[in-house]
This record gives C-alpha cells, sequence and structure tokens, in this order.
C-alpha cells in the first residue's frame, strides 16, 4: 500500500482534536473536526461521508470557503483571513 503524503491529502496534514456532535446508527454519526495548530473547523457526515468548513459554532460556511479550507495544507497557525471568512456562513445573501 502506497502512503498518501500530506500534499497528496491536504486533510492529513492537520493535528485533529474530534467530537461527536450526534451519534446515529442510520445515516452515519456527525463529527466535528478542529485543527489543533491553524483552529479551522470542519463538520464531517459519517453516513455520505460529506465535509464542510464552519465557524466553530456549527454554523456551515460558504461551499467557497469549504472548498478551499478543505484543498488547503494546514498553514500551522491561525490565519488572519480566517475570521473574515468565519463571518460567511452558507446560503447568506453574500454566497
Amino acid at each position: 500500500m502506497r502512503n498518501i503524503t500530506k500534499s497528496e491529502n491536504p486533510w492529513l496534514s492537520h493535528d485533529w482534536k474530534v467530537k461527536t456532535l450526534i451519534s446515529v446508527t442510520r445515516g452515519g454519526s456527525r463529527l466535528a473536526f478542529t485543527c489543533r495548530s491553524c483552529e479551522r473547523t470542519f463538520t464531517h457526515m459519517t453516513g455520505n461521508n460529506a465535509t464542510w468548513a464552519t465557524n466553530g459554532h456549527d454554523v456551515a460556511l460558504a461551499e467557497t470557503i469549504s472548498q478551499r479550507w478543505l484543498s488547503e495544507i494546514c498553514p500551522v497557525s491561525p490565519v488572519t483571513a480566517d475570521v473574515a471568512d468565519r463571518l460567511n456562513h452558507k446560503n447568506s445573501p453574500t454566497e
């Protein structure tokens, strides 16, 4: 089996703290991922393998932010621009 490098899978570059938000038998569980280094937060649904960025309070961020954060390698420390990103919620008038 070939090892996946951090550059091939940015998700692996983060130092995750994981918390179960909702545990259900059908449809899978809802997990909260927080990176100890950059403090970016995500929600992951195990049933459909969907992951999206959140503002740290389980509010989904705009799709463009989720896609960008998921594709980026961990910046190792908090990014100043993330403060503004966390205000851009999914389905808000600005999306």
